[in-house]
């Protein structure tokens, strides 16, 4: 058998498998096991007003490449905006989000490093309804901490 991380690897345009959770529907250009664990990709259609809560990987860097849209893009203190073109890394151990700050939808290519995270994804995207302690407790058994106010008093 050959290791599929010694081959090209050649996805179609608006191809890969879809993973979805939430309405949102991500095609996984690459994953974990076809990069040797070194690299997952993924591409996400992100509704205006869209975005995860503030969260830190333990285990992955993190980069956005935008394809559509206007986002805004947080790591560390650190606060940026941009559209089609921009590219933003962001390295584990540092709070970061993205935001489609936009009015249609946006198109992010996600790279992770190492792979891996679509783990993460296919977990979500296996409830029948997701809730926010539910997430939380997910991405916490992936690496992922995820940070949210405390509730003040």
């Amino acid at each position: 058998m050959t290791d599929p991380s010694r081959r090209i690897h050649h996805v179609a345009p608006n191809g890969g498998p879809c993973i979805s959770y939430t309405g949102n529907v991500m095609h996984v250009k690459l994953t974990a096991k076809e990069s040797g664990g070194e690299l997952t990709v993924i591409e996400d259609v992100i509704s205006p007003g869209v975005g995860p809560p503030l969260h830190v990987h333990d285990w992955e860097n993190e980069t956005y490449y935008v394809l559509e849209g206007e986002f805004e893009f947080t790591c560390g203190d650190d606060v940026v905006r941009g559209g089609t073109g921009t590219f933003v890394h962001a390295p584990r151990g540092i709070p970061h989000r993205y935001c489609n700050v936009g009015s249609t939808p946006g198109r992010v290519l996600f790279g992770f490093t190492p792979g891996g995270i679509e783990a993460f994804f296919l977990e979500l995207g296996s409830q029948k309804e997701l809730n926010p302690p539910l997430m939380i407790e997910i991405a916490r058994k992936h690496g992922i901490t995820v940070l949210i106010p405390q509730p003040k008093g």
